[in-house]
């Protein structure tokens, strides 16, 4: 009976994992990865590497600009456009490029966005997702302007 038993015990001691408890580990006698040279640079101002040959990039010499160069001469030379004349010249008539629901427009997205709408509403057959998108855009500052943002 005992070498039953004796048998049993061995297996069962056999099968159970041996468990130490190790207070500090043996620190490693070498260095880890020597010779291994890092693509990147540590934190901080960037190395001068041996490696380069690119010199380093110094400010330019200060030269003071022509002012009155005939690009900067001319400068604003529309601004005023009527400013000796009798009144009748106004800066929307000179305005060149500019569609014309939005010449001489001042305001904020919102009112520029209901001055477009009627001008594109063919959009409605020729561009769905874009006209779609117009009124999305107006629906949002609608709430925007009328809900979130203080009364005048």
């Amino acid at each position: 009976m005992s070498t039953i038993l004796h048998s049993a015990l061995q297996r069962l001691v056999a099968r159970t994992p041996l468990q130490m408890s190790v207070r500090f580990w043996e620190r490693r006698k070498y260095i880890r990865r020597y010779g291994y040279e890092s693509p990147l640079h540590p934190p901080g101002y960037l190395p001068r590497l041996p490696k380069e040959t690119q010199k380093l990039v110094t400010q330019p010499i200060y030269a003071p600009k022509d002012a009155w160069c005939e690009r900067r001469a001319l400068f604003g030379q529309n601004d005023y456009i009527d400013i000796l004349g009798n009144g009748d010249m106004k800066p929307i008539h000179v305005m060149k490029g500019v569609p014309g629901w939005l010449r001489g427009f001042q305001g904020n997205e919102f009112q520029m966005l209901l001055r477009k709408r009627p001008i594109v509403y063919h959009w409605r057959q020729t561009r769905p997702r874009d006209f779609h998108n117009l009124n999305k855009r107006i629906r949002f500052l609608y709430k925007v302007l009328n809900h979130r943002t203080r009364s005048m």
